[in-house]
């Protein structure tokens, strides 16, 4: 049995979601058989131990079944820093699903960390004290090397859930069709164009389907047309998605991005359930 991860971490804080993502993350350290790290950023005092141990002993985790750590700084920097201190694999964090504008351009804590941390990070905005199965996986499909990678970490993650289907989404976009427009002048033409081009990026999606070798999960791969991460984000609404799944961007993202928006940029404004970013 192949697990995706093997290490993984949970920042933790004392909000309201707290319990849920402790349990949800206790899901996850049993399904892939991996060690934990309760990661807190603050200053430790006894009040705060108490507060923490009583929270953990209300959820499903077990004693001695995970090691806590304390540190401080800047949250992002601190929980980066510490995470690979340990070589986590994974990080479990929460996030608003929705956030400000003014929030959204400073950066909250789970969105630097998306943006900065050199391992996969999954981010819950909606956790259960009672766990589900994440049935119908969504992963982004990009046909580079890191998202063949996203892909094999996804269909093990899939097949330890037992998830009933797969859904590969590879969102396109056709460059110079408003010059194609303006020229033609005639719509029926643009259209006949819009169905080779659709047509075109399905026969490489099920190319690239059958080559991954992906069995045992009911697979269906979908090409969206449109603006990279908004089109994903709302087909996975629309279909009722578990769980996102995308490789990490190759740089990291900076202010300009935040501003002439990135790809992942439009998910980040407004998460799935489940936002899980796959890195090597």
């Amino acid at each position: 049995m192949n697990f995706p991860f093997r290490k993984i971490a949970l920042a933790v804080t004392f909000s309201p979601n707290a319990l849920a993502l402790l349990n949800e993350t206790k899901k996850l350290q049993d399904l892939f058989k991996a060690e934990l790290v309760l990661i807190h950023v603050g200053e430790q005092s006894r009040e705060k131990e108490a507060t923490f141990r009583q929270m953990v002993s209300n959820s499903k985790l077990t004693e001695g079944s995970y090691k806590v750590s304390w540190v401080g700084g800047e949250p992002s920097e601190a929980i980066i820093k510490k995470c690979v201190e340990e070589k986590i694999d994974l990080l479990v964090a929460g996030a608003l699903e929705k956030e400000n504008l003014l929030k959204y351009y400073v950066g909250s804590v789970a969105r630097k960390i998306l943006r900065n941390a050199p391992f996969s990070v999954l981010i819950m905005t909606t956790p259960s004290k009672e766990p589900k199965q994440v049935s119908k996986f969504c992963i982004a499909v990009d046909y580079t090397p890191e998202g063949e990678t996203t892909i094999k970490k996804a269909y093990e993650y899939a097949k330890l859930e037992n998830a009933k289907e797969i859904v590969l989404l590879r969102e396109f976009q056709v460059p110079g069709l408003a010059m194609t427009v303006q020229d033609s002048g005639s719509i029926s033409e643009v259209e006949d164009k819009m169905t080779q081009w659709q047509k075109e990026e399905e026969d490489k999606l099920s190319l690239f389907t059958k080559e991954m070798d992906i069995k045992g999960i009911k697979i269906k791969p979908v090409c969206l047309y449109g603006r990279q991460g908004w089109e994903a984000n709302r087909y996975i609404h629309e279909i009722g998605g578990d769980i996102l799944v995308v490789p990490g961007p190759r740089k990291k993202l900076k202010v300009f991005d935040r501003i002439f928006q990135h790809d992942m940029e439009f998910i980040l404004k407004q998460l799935p359930g489940k936002f899980l970013v796959v890195k090597p």
